[in-house]
């Protein structure tokens, strides 16, 4: 399938046709039409993003069905199976066998298409819900709702911090990191910070559909898109961003409730005090996370951390 909207969208960010072929999986053909029709239109980075399938289908017409005919289609199950049988199968792993099965007829999808299926299929399967209580599988990530605040000392200017909250669910191990604002960069780099803290990359990772994360392909359409920041780094770590289904409550019910435990042992014993660096409140954030981890005991008797060292 021409992907003519993640062509579009790479095209309009300055990427060129050897990169976009990589990510796309598509044909030179392609790109140079989508160029073609980007400069016909006068379409803008912020018009393409909003556009729907049938805008897209309208310019490109008769390519989507037909071109899908021409590529060989993955075993996402297969894929599955692999996943649940190997924790340390990774999605990248999957594709270069992809790439590599000779009874694949027919082209191949690029790295960025390949992964965007997969998780379209997970999330068709359920895949989120039945892998959170298997170690190493997942890693879910959202935003706390509440904040802290950092005071200049000098100016007495109050700057609000972001907490990032992640948790694997399997052994309930939380990390939780504040930042400035909620935007690409500080997303990006919470996700850097927690795979270093746990020491790895999981197989998936679930976002609770924050903004700086995915996108909506078409107004009032459920199923969202993974932006192509947040791909490229989770091409780099070889692991799958499966986004959490709207209203599907189980699939984020341990970030949740990490959330939950952040808010209280978190944010309800620092706020009352006076933080005049971001640095010394993200100290006291990693202390408390620390107490979080290791020191609350569960009801079978372990603590997280416990847990988590002996997945």
């Amino acid at each position: 399938m021409a992907e003519y909207k993640a062509i579009m969208t790479l095209a309009l960010a300055g990427h060129s046709y050897s990169e976009i072929v990589a990510a796309v999986g598509c044909s030179r053909r392609e790109i140079a039409a989508v160029k073609k029709t980007i400069t016909a239109y006068g379409i803008t980075a912020g018009q393409a993003s909003s556009m729907n399938p049938a805008e897209i289908a309208g310019m490109f017409p008769d390519g989507r069905k037909r071109v899908s005919e021409d590529y060989a289609k993955p075993d996402f199950d297969r894929v599955l199976a692999s996943m649940k049988f190997n924790r340390h199968f990774t999605i990248q792993q999957a594709w270069g066998k992809y790439l590599a099965d000779p009874a694949g007829a027919g082209k191949k999808y690029g790295y960025s298409q390949y992964c965007a299926l997969f998780a379209e299929h997970a999330r068709i399967k359920d895949v989120v819900a039945t892998l959170h209580h298997e170690p190493g599988r997942t890693m879910l990530v959202d935003w706390a709702g509440d904040t802290l605040e950092v005071l200049d000392a000098v100016t007495g200017e109050v700057t609000k911090l972001y907490l990032f909250v992640a948790v694997l669910p399997y052994s309930g191990a939380v990390f939780c990191r504040g930042f400035t604002d909620m935007k690409s960069p500080s997303w990006i780099d919470a996700h850097v910070a927690a795979f270093a803290f746990f020491g790895g990359t999981p197989q998936m990772v679930v976002p609770d559909n924050p903004t700086t994360a995915t996108h909506r392909q078409k107004q009032g359409e459920a199923a969202r898109a993974v932006n192509v920041r947040y791909q490229q780094l989770a091409d780099h770590y070889g692991t799958a961003i499966v986004p959490a289904r709207v209203r599907k409550p189980r699939d984020k019910a341990a970030v949740e409730s990490a959330v939950e435990v952040v808010n209280k042992r978190v944010i309800g014993y620092l706020a009352e005090e006076v933080w005049t660096t971001v640095e010394a409140l993200n100290a006291a954030i990693a202390d408390r996370v620390a107490e979080i981890n290791t020191q609350i005991r569960r009801a079978d008797g372990t603590t997280r951390w416990e847990r988590f060292e002996s997945d």
